[in-house]
């Protein structure tokens, strides 16, 4: 930021800030995306909710990280109406403590933006990005890659016993 002396009309002077700032055009920068074992709404609004970041609209990108978050909690079986209790409630269930405290963040984050016009900064929304996105590698990443070996481990042990 530049600060630019000027006079009032009374004649004192007066700090009045310039804000200069740079946007990249191209190539456009990819929006940030949740992995392929993540329900397919919760993809979706995180992806929006990234082009919002991208374009620079930062109470639209955390109003809709929020969204994310809640669809992840309806995702898991939350059932109660707002999204404290929704939280509240996959917490009382073991969800871990540090995926309980990224989506309260993600929760108070989008409230402000919303229903305070409060607007973060862009360090802000991005680390948010990365907390639901720590969230969705422990609730669904993880679980579907222990699935996974699971099965490769049986199909190579069954694979084994046929071929004797």
């Amino acid at each position: 930021m530049e600060l630019v002396g000027v006079m009032d009309q009374r004649g004192t002077s007066q700090e009045e800030a310039s804000v200069s700032w740079r946007r990249q055009v191209w190539p456009e920068p990819l929006p940030r995306n949740l992995s392929e074992d993540a329900p397919e709404l919760v993809r979706s609004l995180f992806t929006d909710a990234s082009k919002a970041e991208n374009a620079g609209s930062y109470r639209l990108a955390g109003v809709g990280y929020r969204a994310a978050v809640e669809e992840i909690c309806k995702d898991q079986g939350a059932t109660k109406y707002k999204l404290y209790d929704k939280i509240t409630e996959l917490a009382e269930r073991g969800l871990p403590q540090d995926v309980v405290d990224a989506m309260h963040a993600a929760r108070v984050v989008g409230n402000d933006s919303i229903h305070q016009n409060l607007e973060y900064a862009a360090a802000e929304i991005a680390d948010l990005a990365k907390l639901i996105e720590e969230a969705a590698l422990t609730l669904y990443v993880q679980p579907a890659e222990r699935r996974r070996m699971a099965q490769a481990r049986t199909a190579r042990s069954e694979a084994a016993r046929a071929s004797k």
